[in-house]
């Protein structure tokens, strides 16, 4: 094991963190450009791993097998028996199909959730309001760096390890900011459905700074979803993270997504 350690700790390469929505991980053809995105940064050197989330599908098997959920400020309260699909949906429809369709295109790719190696450990956010939902996780990322120094991709579910030992539902987002700072990676890129952060006039904002970002959210620029994932893009960067973009594939591919800077 003392091997293993000193072998991740002369680990030099620069890392890049790829979020991916569930949204972007149902058809063939986003796979297989999530592919092409992957082997085009490995082939220039980068180390990469890949944190994806799967609601809508979690949604969908709720719906199918009629068990009721609500959603209270934005979250989805968790029962046991949809913290139960919540881990089927995440840690294995969902994630082995990124790793099959991966491996399929030649990305060595190795799936697994937060709680295996005890990656990502959460404790309750409000137990009693939003049941098996996490706080943003503490991360050890010594498996994670063993297993890119052998060659892999990591592909990591968001379920992480509960207080009770339990696993326990954690915003893929919050598990991306957190694995991004622990890792100090160089650059973090969140893959959604749309090119960039807008403005009023509907164009990509090429680049957000932390400070900015107060002003955009009160001038109404930032609404809604984007207003916490631009508030963790920008707590990223102040903790050592180099660079976060927000975009989609083709804003990725010719450098148009928005850039979070400090």
């Amino acid at each position: 094991m003392q091997h293993a350690t000193q072998s991740i700790q002369h680990t030099t390469q620069s890392i890049t963190l790829v979020k991916v929505g569930g949204a972007r991980l149902r058809t063939a053809h986003d796979l297989v450009s999530l592919a092409k995105y992957i082997s085009g940064l490995r082939d220039a050197g980068q180390n990469v791993l890949v944190v994806h989330g799967g609601g809508p599908e979690i949604s969908e098997f709720h719906e199918q097998l009629n068990v009721p959920f609500e959603k209270m400020d934005g979250l989805r309260v968790t029962t046991p028996q949809g913290m139960t699909l919540t881990t089927m949906v995440l840690c294995g429809l969902v994630n082995k199909r990124i790793v099959a369709s991966l491996l399929a295109n030649r990305v060595p790719a190795f799936g697994l959730s937060g709680v295996d190696g005890r990656i990502l450990r959460s404790t309750f956010l409000d137990q009693k309001r939003y049941g098996y939902v996490g706080t943003p996780p503490e991360v050890s990322a010594d498996l994670l760096h063993l297993l890119m120094s052998a060659g892999h991709v990591p592909i990591v579910a968001p379920v992480s390890l509960g207080p009770d030992g339990t696993p326990i539902n954690v915003n893929a987002d919050d598990a991306a900011h957190a694995i991004a700072r622990a890792m100090h990676v160089d650059s973090l890129d969140f893959i959604s459905d749309i090119p960039g952060v807008k403005g009023h006039d509907d164009a990509v904002i090429p680049t957000v700074r932390s400070g900015e970002l107060d002003t955009l959210i009160l001038d109404e620029v930032v609404t809604g979803g984007m207003i916490p994932k631009l508030r963790g893009a920008a707590l990223a960067v102040n903790s050592g993270v180099g660079r976060v973009r927000i975009g989609d594939l083709a804003g990725m591919l010719h450098d148009t997504a928005t850039v979070v800077c400090s």
